[in-house]
């Protein structure tokens, strides 16, 4: 399966323990926890919530994210060395109540993580200030929905505000960026002095 596919690639490699994306079919989650269970990998994945902004085929809708999520959450934490992560794409992906449902949901399991994508591109940026006029930034969206504090995984986090960096190290949320692959797509460095504050 491309699961295993993906695993043996990740091992060959020197890659033994990965945070992930799956895809929004409850299936994949399966997949990928099964083939990481039987090469006793750590990993960490959730099926990602997507309800709007897509084709149709990829999306789900708020509530069918949270059920689907939290059965998947329920089927998979803590077995072996395996984790879940509440898993909404980005916000431009994901209404207002898919967001809620998924704050919910992180919140009635914070043992879990919760992972999605921050300010990788400029474009994007505009967009979700199209799409939530009423928040001060990007990382505000997440914050309002309660998809920031400890166990928060923001992946790529390249251009953002001086009030972003205070805000991501003040609430506890953590940023996941790979250079290699950014700057392979020309989206930039994440300024990671400044976000331990010296920059």
């Amino acid at each position: 399966t491309q699961a295993e596919l993906y695993l043996d690639l990740c091992l060959a490699n020197g890659i033994t323990s990965a945070c992930v994306f799956s895809t929004i079919h409850p299936e994949s989650v399966d997949a990928i926890f099964e083939a990481a269970q039987a090469r006793n990998m750590r990993l960490v994945t959730g099926k990602v919530m997507m309800d709007r902004n897509a084709i149709d085929g990829l999306k789900d809708t708020a509530q069918s994210g949270y059920d689907d999520s939290k059965a998947l959450l329920e089927k998979w934490r803590g077995v072996g060395r395996l984790g879940y992560a509440v898993t909404p794409r980005f916000a431009p992906t994901s209404s207002p109540e898919q967001l809620e449902a998924a704050g919910a949901l992180w919140a009635e399991h914070p043992d879990c993580l919760m992972q999605t994508h921050l300010s990788e591109q400029p474009e994007e940026i505009a967009w979700v200030r199209r799409l939530f006029p009423d928040d001060k930034d990007y990382f505000a969206v997440y914050e309002r929905f309660g998809l920031a504090g400890p166990g928060a995984l923001m992946g790529h986090a390249i251009h953002l505000s001086k009030r972003e960096r205070a805000a991501i190290l003040e609430t506890g949320s953590a940023v996941a960026h790979c250079p290699t692959s950014n700057t392979f797509i020309g989206s930039g460095l994440c300024d990671v002095a400044g976000l331990r504050g010296q920059g």
